[in-house]
């Protein structure tokens, strides 16, 4: 498959399964947890963690917790492997300073999806029954890095998107 190709593929992807975890993480946003899912993954905290779950159980919607978090591993996959495509497509394209800093951060994309499947694991262990303050500090912990590293790939990546347009 072309650079081109797999790069809209896994685009593609990733606005798909946005999509879908919108779509389904939906009912999950509620007075207590505002930002949906993103909520029990920023709770540091036991009683955090417990004031949510206690919501969407007597909400009837903890299973769907549950299922938005195993959904979650198909997002990784996806917007890890894009963002690490696109980071090293443009590092082809980009003076070896920049070239340099593309291949760092496609490979801190990879280090993030790592992040999340770690992060899913303490929050499923946090959705079954098993509320423990180190669980919730855990699953806060791998999310908070999870999240800075994306935010350096993207704010890199929208910094350098006219690279995509430029022939090498």
């Amino acid at each position: 498959m072309k650079p081109v190709r797999l790069l809209l593929f896994l685009f593609m992807g990733t606005l798909v399964m946005i999509a879908v975890m919108r779509w389904h993480g939906a009912p999950l946003i509620t007075p207590v947890s505002k930002a949906g899912i993103v909520s029990l993954e920023v709770a540091k905290t036991t009683e955090q963690v417990n004031v949510i779950l206690n919501q969407w159980k007597k909400d009837g919607i903890l299973q769907q917790a549950i299922t938005n978090t195993w959904i979650d591993f198909v997002f990784l996959l996806f917007y890890a492997l894009f963002l690490y495509a696109y980071c090293f497509f443009i590092s082809n394209k980009q003076q070896p300073w920049a070239a340099t800093v593309s291949r760092t951060l496609g490979l801190a994309a990879l280090a993030a999806g790592l992040c999340d499947v770690i992060e899913n694991y303490f929050m499923l262990q946090l959705l079954q029954e098993s509320v423990t303050g180190t669980y919730a500090f855990l699953s806060w912990l791998f999310a908070v890095i999870k999240f800075g590293l994306l935010v350096a790939v993207i704010m890199w990546s929208l910094l350098n998107l006219h690279v995509l347009f430029r022939k090498k």
